[in-house]
């Protein structure tokens, strides 16, 4: 329908609503429409592309004379071949994570009004740095009976224990820390997805399902949720990717070589090596590796709808059957055991810090103590530096959350108005996915050079910019997928695009507020938890928090009370945080989207 007013204007109006990309609008601001894209682009050339490039240069040799002796030397050492294999390994403990956290939402279910408590208490860990999580494991696991809470349990009952922390059983005190961390993210995200499920397709595969109501209920779930997996699997595999301060603080100094991974190995290498190319090789490996996995992910997820699904075999047919009459009762068990195991180490690490430093080096949590309450542990971390680090990894954690969102929200816009299309936009996606999982070991050294060079070492603004640098691929990623996911239907007219200040803020806001709002809590948390990157580039002028945990775990056996006392402070700040906005914000916003 067209529409003339008497000054001659011409105007156009659909009679049906608007559908296919988003197209940019009006020329009001396309100047800072254009300048964020650039400065989107400098960021990751700059923090993430040149660094990564001149690492992989240091691998293969000089320009002048390319060789692959360095690479080769990761398959061949002894020691570079165990960490490698071990960084595989924790890459599938992520893998199996992603399915288990499936299977308890999709129980979680069942609990009726108990599971929004339940998925909250599995959330509350994620608060946690990796120090705090594995101090708390280590006290539970301490292989002396008279501290360690499981050692005790299992000696009172059966008269002995394992040496939790020694050859083999190690293992399962790093990948429970690591599960406990990261589950609930895992399963709060496919709940969500699991309830934006439309209930009509649900009871369709119910009742034509090929394979019996309940396979076929699993399948429709599994293949809807595609997207929210391709968050939480890439999410995973940079956390399992950058396993460092976990092993550091869990496991014993002579335990460390046997569950040495890449990026301890790296860091040993770096620090003992008067050259810079095994590291560097080490690192490129770690990255192909990454790489493949996160590609592989993003391409497993786009399995087209409607795809015949070869039917299980009749075992899998009358375990299902089985199952479906036993899981009401068994659901319920599952979620009082599991919410009664995560909460335990927090009560752990809770009791631990209000112990006096002597006791709670000496005496388990349960045992009497000569101060019933006592305030000693938190003051001797408070004067160890608590107080300034945590204004420091405050003002980091902000700067990053903030600057990674204004510059991800245009070039996020751009990817899904088409203005990059066909060929040239998957090319681009998966460079942002590989961005997205990259390594800190890629780009750490050239970056630390750097800032020595221009004289920011050892102050909050590396921090900053490298930070909001590895974050700013997912954000873009993930506020292209808001964008792309309203593209039609009531968000169709959303972004028109930026043609004033207030209605392109608006109209910004309207579609991608929840997403925005996940993205800088998402990177908010991760900052202030982060150690990789503060133990590497910050000096004296930038003491985060981490740190002083780390300085306080260093002699773990008689620090233990102020350990405790410091990861119980630290863990605060975003456990509020979190709580404020996790339900209305930030599970919406990584939900809402599709990563196409």
């Amino acid at each position: 329908m067209v529409i003339r007013s008497h000054r001659g204007l011409r105007l156009e109006v659909t009679s049906r609503p608007m559908s296919g990309p988003l197209v940019p609008g009006g020329r009001g601001f396309a100047g800072l429409y254009a300048a964020l894209i650039v400065v989107a682009a400098a960021l990751l050339v700059a923090l993430l592309v040149v660094p990564t490039l001149l690492t992989a240069g240091s691998a293969l040799g000089s320009p002048r004379w390319l060789h692959f002796g360095h690479l080769a030397q990761v398959f061949t050492d002894r020691d570079s071949r165990r960490a490698f294999l071990n960084t595989i390994g924790w890459l599938v403990v992520a893998l199996v994570l992603v399915l288990v956290g499936f299977w308890i939402a999709l129980l979680s279910r069942r609990l009726g009004r108990w599971s929004v408590v339940f998925v909250n208490v599995l959330m509350l860990p994620f608060g946690l740095s990796a120090l705090a999580s594995g101090a708390a494991f280590r006290i539970i696991f301490d292989p002396a009976p008279e501290r360690g809470t499981a050692t005790a349990l299992l000696t009172y009952l059966f008269g002995g224990s394992p040496v939790w922390l020694g050859p083999w059983w190690v293992w399962w005190v790093l990948v429970s820390a690591f599960a406990w961390t990261w589950l609930g993210f895992v399963v709060s995200l496919f709940r969500a997805g699991l309830e934006a499920i439309p209930p009509e397709l649900i009871r369709r595969a119910r009742v034509q399902g090929p394979t019996g109501r309940l396979d076929g209920v699993w399948r429709l779930q599994w293949r809807m949720l595609r997207p929210v997996t391709a968050v939480v699997v890439l999410t995973l595999l940079v956390a399992a990717a950058r396993i460092f301060d976990l092993v550091l603080i869990v496991v014993p100094v002579p335990m460390q070589d046997e569950v040495d991974v890449v990026s301890v190995r790296w860091w040993r290498l770096t620090t003992s090596a008067t050259e810079q190319g095994q590291p560097a090789a080490i690192a490129l490996v770690l990255l192909a590796v990454v790489a493949a996995a996160a590609l592989g992910a993003r391409k497993g997820m786009r399995i087209p709808h409607g795809v015949p699904q070869p039917p299980p075999p009749w075992w899998r047919r009358q375990l299902l059957a089985g199952w479906r009459r036993r899981v009401p009762w068994l659901s319920g068990m599952v979620g009082i055991v599991v919410g009664l195991l995560w909460a335990f180490p927090l009560f752990v690490l809770l009791a631990t810090a209000i112990r006096a430093p002597a006791d709670a080096g000496m005496l388990g949590w349960w045992q009497p103590a000569s101060h019933l309450l006592s305030l000693a542990s938190l003051a001797e971390v408070w004067n160890a530096g608590l107080p300034g680090a945590l204004l420091g990894t405050l003002g980091v954690a902000t700067g990053s959350a903030l600057l990674v969102v204004s510059v991800a929200v245009v070039p996020a816009h751009a990817l899904a108005a088409g203005v990059v299309r066909g060929r040239a936009l998957t090319v681009v996606l998966a460079v942002l996915a590989v961005l997205a999982v990259l390594p800190v070991q890629m780009y750490v050294g050239p970056l630390r050079q750097a800032f020595t060079a221009i004289g920011l070492s050892g102050s909050r603004l590396p921090l900053v910019l490298m930070h909001a640098a590895a974050g700013l691929p997912f954000a873009i990623l993930l506020l292209r997928a808001a964008l792309s996911a309203g593209s039609e239907g009531r968000y169709a007219d959303a972004l028109g695009g930026l043609t004033g200040y207030r209605t392109g803020a608006t109209r910004v806001w309207r579609t991608t507020g929840p997403a925005m709002v996940a993205v800088a809590v998402l990177e908010f948390v991760l900052v202030w938890d982060d150690f990789i990157v503060s133990f590497l580039v910050s000096g004296p002028g930038a003491s985060p928090l981490t740190l002083v945990l780390w300085g306080e775990a260093r002699q773990f056996a008689t620090s233990t009370g102020p350990v405790a006392a410091a990861a119980v402070v630290s863990a605060a700040v975003p456990a509020i945080l979190l709580l404020l906005t996790w339900r209305r914000w930030v599970v919406p916003g990584l939900t809402g989207g599709v990563l196409r």
